[in-house]
């Protein structure tokens, strides 16, 4: 693990989970020390906070100072290393008392360890995914916010691909725009990275008596070519990738030309896809006198730390995505999705107001379609056809 710098040691270290779609957004300020290279952070066993589930869970991200940290969190189960190593250190930095006082007589540790070897970029993502597949649909499903993103995008897809369809969908995930095109008679051909979110939609699918329409494959959007070059030119009526696996692409130069082989003359596809320029983002942290967030947006990659994925990811404004599809594809209508409405990471609180947020619901859907409002939502959906 990195040396701490002078000045770290007892400051303050502030963690964070890195899962997808976990509502711990903010990151915690906790009092540290370091031993071996490790920070300790200690807290009060007889009344856990509720941090230690996620923090030993999974992977966690930290920060001290400017410097920003990927490993994992372990218990520290041996009593007399707590009690002889420990404990004796906290006390010489913040004092017995204050230590007393602030734990009490029962103490936990975790010891933080960096991840020594960071994996590759697609690895990370699939990771990512894999850890969050199990829980995926309730996490969406129990967030007014989130539903609000998969009824728009169920809207679009309902209109565009009638039944007896074959589509080719990008980034299916567990399935919530697949299983319900299934059910209304379309064929999916269904890719994704992560092997855990495909088993949960096979299964879905299986439930739901349609898996004879829905056709699993692995990898990621720079493997599409390869994954379905057994199809000939022409094979599906249509495409859609909606929220989020274009944003974690880092080259998206081979897809058009790949999409207009596969989808036949006159085929349309669907793009859902994080916005450069999010109005209720910018608002929210501009308010807030925090004006680098609010436009680290318009930045080629969004970091991390600021991104609501856990992974780095890149985002695209709608002039970008229709130059790029331009010699394949004609854009026909964008709309903005979430332009009023917060994005999902950053608006629990408005969860409390159902009144209001119903409010906001129905505000947002009227100012969707309109001029300059369709490229403010914190997603974009842009639909167009092949030349």
């Amino acid at each position: 693990m990195s040396k701490l710098r002078a000045g770290d040691e007892g400051g303050i270290l502030h963690l964070a989970p890195v899962s997808l779609g976990s509502s711990e957004t903010v990151e915690i300020p906790l009092r540290f020390i370091e031993i071996q290279g490790r920070p300790h952070i200690l807290y009060a066993a007889e009344a856990p906070p509720a941090w230690i589930s996620w923090a030993t869970a999974a992977r966690v991200r930290w920060r001290i100072g400017n410097r920003t940290f990927v490993g994992n969190a372990s218990p520290v189960d041996d009593r007399s290393t707590l009690q002889q190593v420990v404990l004796p250190q906290y006390g010489r930095q913040f004092g017995v008392e204050r230590a007393s006082r602030w734990f009490g007589p029962h103490v936990g540790c975790l010891a933080l360890s960096e991840a020594t070897k960071e994996p590759s970029y697609y690895k990370q993502v699939e990771a990512l995914f894999d850890h969050a597949a199990h829980d995926y649909d309730r996490t969406v499903e129990s967030d007014r916010l989130n539903l609000h993103l998969r009824r728009v995008s169920s809207e679009i897809l309902r209109d565009l691909f009638p039944p007896g369809s074959r589509v080719l969908e990008i980034g299916c995930g567990t399935g919530l725009e697949t299983i319900p095109l299934a059910k209304a008679g379309v064929n999916v051909l269904a890719v994704d990275l992560s092997a855990k979110m495909l088993a949960e939609l096979d299964g879905k699918a299986r439930a739901a008596s349609v898996d004879d329409r829905v056709v699993t494959r692995k990898g990621s959007v720079g493997e599409l070519r390869s994954i379905v070059s057994d199809f000939v030119a022409g094979s599906f009526d249509g495409a859609f990738s909606h929220f989020g696996a274009l944003n974690c692409e880092p080259n998206l130069d081979g897809l058009p030309a790949t999409l207009h082989r596969l989808v036949k003359a006159n085929g349309r596809i669907s793009l859902g896809v994080l916005n450069r320029t999010s109005l209720a983002e910018m608002v929210r942290f501009a308010a807030g006198m925090r004006p680098r967030r609010a436009l680290a947006r318009l930045r080629a990659t969004l970091p991390v730390a600021q991104s609501q994925f856990g992974v780095l990811v890149f985002p695209h404004g709608p002039g970008q995505v229709r130059r790029l599809f331009w010699p394949f594809f004609a854009a026909e209508k964008a709309i903005g999705v979430s332009v009023l409405l917060p994005p999902a990471h950053l608006g629990r609180r408005l969860l409390r107001h159902p009144e209001l947020l119903s409010l906001l619901e129905a505000v947002d859907h009227s100012v969707a379609r309109r001029p300059l409002f369709r490229y403010l939502g914190d997603y974009f959906l842009m639909q167009m056809v092949r030349r």
